[in-house]
């Protein structure tokens, strides 16, 4: 089995790992915290998301430096490489200090005139964003050091840690909140520890991946300079990402109560896990791209392009299918709360959907990503933002959790439409109708053709929580099935599996 094989198994095999001991570990956070101090770890992941802002394009343009490094036999290229790291470290340094120091001095203000805080104690609340400010400055730091994991290919060893890290964090902290006390500043003060235990392990591993002496205190911009135009590109579109899809969360925080943003934590937990099944192909294949652009192979470059394409349709069509059309079933055999089930299950119906659509458009930016070019995304993720982000306050204000996940499935449908041909016109020329036609439509096609004959069948839900979870996974893995009849890169797949097993 070739290195990109591994690491997208090995992908798959951390985030599914992570997604499901998440999933997991909610009702007992629920159970153990209240809803309203869960709405307040909803509140962490939000903050963490727009911190992001301050990664200025570095974390994956360091990815890419390793892995043009890897493909270059020369000193100089190395010596190069190490200089820019240290400059990197000092400059992601400096922002986590400012990260931390910033959200600890405005913890208050946050606590008391942004939270819609009904029971909670408001100086827990507040102690609890302090210490969310440095657990977000070590986080900063850690994702550096993965993204260089990243782009060293080495990501077996990095989802088997992030599997011993995540039981840890999770599992661990449940330990604690049922046998010491189940008091939410006991759950931030113990991720504190996980945190920064993460951190010295990426570091530690990442250095000695490059054979890297150790850390030096070093800045020189004559080092990152040639990497500024690329990072630039990336860090404002990626912050017009993160704004595009935070910014809706950021707006219902402060819109509805602790306890519905507890809610609206749940639906966003499921819904971003959609975009997590994608992730792990995006994270084999940008490095192996990269490189194949950097030594010429461009047309086998496509070919991957091409047949990732149809394997994320595959997964993301069958998972979004299940997910938006039994959405309330799912948070019912999930939570146990019918409140939060029935409050979610429309708002989950929309932003599975424009999940859906995003996780397959995504494939756009690792093509421009692969050549280096951002100037595209850039322009049109500008002109995006300024056209989405005041419907977005609008339906945030007048509409609520239900009008921001309207506007996010109406935005991203329209971006599919518009964005992907002009991007596949540009960086390759003819791909597009095959793109469309011959690798994502037959797939989305079959996954609503299942969905009808379901429908027409009137299965009913009226089990346990334990049965009902059963009956979605069948059908779950009924719908993946069909899918990948119906592709033809699955169908090959199928082929290749059968036929290693009659060779066996």
């Amino acid at each position: 089995m070739n290195i990109l094989k591994r690491n997208i198994i090995a992908n798959y095999f951390g985030q599914f790992y992570s997604i499901l001991i998440g999933i997991i570990m909610v009702p007992f956070y629920l159970k153990y915290l209240g809803t309203e101090a869960y709405g307040l770890v909803g509140f962490f992941v939000l903050v963490q998301s727009w911190m992001a802002l301050f990664d200025l394009g570095l974390s994956p343009t360091l990815s890419r430096e390793v892995a043009k490094v890897r493909t270059s036999d020369t000193q100089n290229s190395r010596f190069e490489f190490i200089l820019l790291l240290h400059s990197l470290e000092f400059v992601f340094i400096i922002f986590s200090f400012i990260m931390m120091i910033v959200i600890v001095l405005f913890s208050e203000f946050i606590a008391i005139k942004w939270l819609n805080v009904v029971t909670l104690d408001l100086d827990t609340v507040s102690y609890c964003i302090k210490l969310m400010g440095i657990m977000v400055g070590l986080n900063f730091m850690t994702a550096l050091f993965q993204s260089g994991i990243k782009g060293a290919e080495a990501q077996v060893w990095l989802n088997l840690t992030n599997i011993i890290l995540r039981t840890l964090q999770f599992v661990g902290v449940l330990l604690v909140l049922y046998f010491i006390d189940n008091d939410i500043k006991l759950f931030f003060e113990y991720q504190l520890i996980i945190i920064f235990i993460t951190l010295i392990v990426f570091s530690f591993k990442f250095y000695k991946l490059m054979n890297i002496g150790r850390f030096k205190i070093y800045f020189a911009y004559k080092n990152i300079k040639p990497i500024v135009p690329f990072a630039m590109a990336i860090a404002y579109t990626g912050g017009l990402s993160i704004i595009a899809t935070q910014l809706d969360k950021l707006l219902l925080s402060n819109v509805l109560v602790l306890k519905e943003f507890g809610f609206f934590t749940l639906v966003a937990l499921v819904a971003n896990a959609i975009m997590q099944f994608s992730g792990p192909i995006g994270q084999a294949i940008q490095p192996r791209m990269t490189s194949l652009l950097h030594q010429g192979k461009t047309e086998e470059m496509m070919k991957l392009y091409r047949q990732f394409t149809q394997y994320t349709a595959i997964i993301i069509f069958s998972i979004v299918g299940i997910v938006g059309f039994f959405s309330y079933e799912l948070l019912y055999a999930w939570t146990g709360n019918k409140e939060a089930s029935l409050w979610g299950k429309d708002i989950l119906f929309w932003y599975a959907m424009g999940n859906g659509i995003l996780a397959v458009a995504a494939f756009t930016y690792y093509l421009q990503f692969a050549y280096g070019k951002m100037k595209m995304l850039v322009q049109y993720n500008t002109i995006q933002a300024i056209i989405q982000l005041p419907f977005v306050v609008w339906a945030a204000y007048t509409y609520g959790a239900i009008g921001v996940a309207i506007t996010w499935f109406i935005f991203r449908l329209i971006s599919m439409l518009i964005w992907t041909p002009l991007v596949h016109h540009k960086f390759a020329p003819g791909i597009h109708k095959d793109w469309i036609f011959k690798d994502i439509l037959p797939i989305f096609l079959g996954s609503i053709l299942y969905l009808y004959c379901i429908d027409s069948i009137g299965l009913k839900f009226d089990g346990t929580r334990v049965e009902i979870f059963s009956i979605l996974i069948g059908l779950g893995i009924g719908m993946l099935i069909v899918n990948m009849i119906i592709s033809s890169e699955g169908r090959k797949l199928i082929l290749k599996i059968l036929g290693n097993k009659s060779v066996k």
